[in-house]
């Protein structure tokens, strides 16, 4: 097959889809190109293209010879579960093996490094092996079995049922003596069945997740593919890194994703994605859902008012419009308004306390008033916008 064409499903599917635009844009490909016109929810990977192209990698005077795409996926997540050690390409790839397929998908390969450029009595080489299972990845099944996760005849040929090695925390028991009756004992007729190539689309959901400084990992979701690629890349560049002084909670680093995507994307969020947008965190064995009120989505997708809270850059003001607490913007508007006007010498001690507690940002200390006015910019605008919508409710009612 030259090229596939995956829909949003649900959050792990997407994740792993996500983590493979990643690795795509290492080899060359920009993400952006792949999102279908006007919904941007679909994307389409260019399969034949990225299989037919095999790199070699060097250890020890030997090539292995394998594709481009299972070459960069390794380095990928080297780049995001190690820490960075190695210099060599080879040592790379034995370094994060063992995390792979030892930790993360523990069992979906051999994670014995021993025999990872060098074959077993029984086996050629694991980089060889895992070569020949990302290229198989565009072959069609012939048998009629259907994959649970795309919908697709495709090639059932390796780890073919959905299990803890696709995922630790949400994959059925993969042992023997695993729990009894996880997933009707991995009865083949009765499992969710997985592909090779959605098998591999898991395999990539690490490298989607934004770690944070409190040890959680992030993953944001929506119904769009061409969305979760931006607002996840928002959030990975602005709290990828971010110390702990600097953490913010689960629904900021929603919202000023969405409030990034706002004002840096020329499209706008459809009624169907901004109800469904989503912040999936991992931490430990826990996985925690938050969103933001629909309401709330529509407010930070406008780009006028997405341009002004990004302007404003306080958190202070941002969790009054999470709050959805309007008339407060109202009263702090004139209160800095009254501050603002005076010279800062006849500042009372409450005032100067005021404006510390209230804006983090030095150059809206020094312009108290000029923050007002955006304020009062805001609140008209947030008015507005909830004007029109009631109005269009309303003239759907009769």
């Amino acid at each position: 097959m030259s090229s596939l064409t995956l829909y949003p499903s649900n959050w792990l599917y997407n994740a792993g889809v996500i983590g493979l635009l990643r690795v795509l844009e290492r080899t060359g490909v920009d993400p952006a190109s792949l999102f279908y016109p006007y919904s941007g929810a679909e994307v389409q990977i260019p399969l034949s293209m990225l299989l037919s192209r095999d790199v070699d990698v060097e250890r020890d005077g030997e090539k292995f010879k394998i594709p481009l795409l299972a070459r960069e996926w390794l380095l990928e997540s080297w780049e995001r579960l190690t820490e960075k050690k190695e210099s060599a390409e080879s040592e790379k790839i034995k370094e994060v093996w063992g995390k792979l397929f030892n930790t993360l998908y523990r069992g979906f390969f051999n994670a014995n490094t021993t025999y990872l450029f060098k074959q077993s009595k029984k086996s050629e080489s694991l980089i060889l092996q895992f070569g020949q299972f990302v290229r198989s990845l565009g072959q069609a099944s012939g048998n009629g079995d259907t994959c649970s996760f795309c919908f697709r005849n495709s090639g059932f040929s390796y780890k073919n049922i959905f299990t803890s090695e696709h995922s630790k925390q949400l994959g059925a028991s993969a042992g023997g003596k695993g729990v009894p009756n996880s997933f009707w004992n991995l009865n083949p007729e009765q499992s969710l069945r997985i592909c090779d190539f959605c098998s591999f689309v898991l395999l990539n959901h690490h490298l989607a997740l934004t770690r944070l400084s409190d040890d959680s990992e992030i993953f944001i979701n929506a119904p769009s593919f061409q969305v979760m690629w931006y607002l996840n890349k928002f959030a990975r560049e602005t709290f990828g890194s971010a110390s702990s002084k600097e953490m913010r909670s689960k629904r900021n680093i929603l919202a000023m994703s969405v409030i990034e995507y706002a004002t840096k994307i020329q499209t706008t969020l459809g009624v169907w994605t901004g109800m469904n947008i989503e912040v999936v965190s991992k931490r430990g064995g826990e996985i925690e859902f938050f969103s933001l009120p629909y309401e709330v989505v529509q407010l930070l997708a406008d780009r006028r008012i997405a341009s002004l809270l990004s302007q404003i850059g306080e958190f202070s003001i941002l969790n009054l419009v999470l709050a959805q607490d309007f008339s407060r913007l109202i009263e702090l508007g004139y209160r800095l308004l009254r501050i603002g006007l005076k010279p800062y010498g006849e500042w009372g001690k409450s005032e100067r306390d005021f404006v510390k507690q209230t804006l983090r940002l030095d150059k809206n200390k020094q312009h108290p008033a000029q923050v007002a006015d955006q304020l009062f910019q805001l609140s008209a605008l947030i008015e507005e916008k909830r004007k029109r919508r009631e109005t269009y409710e309303r003239s759907r009612i009769f």
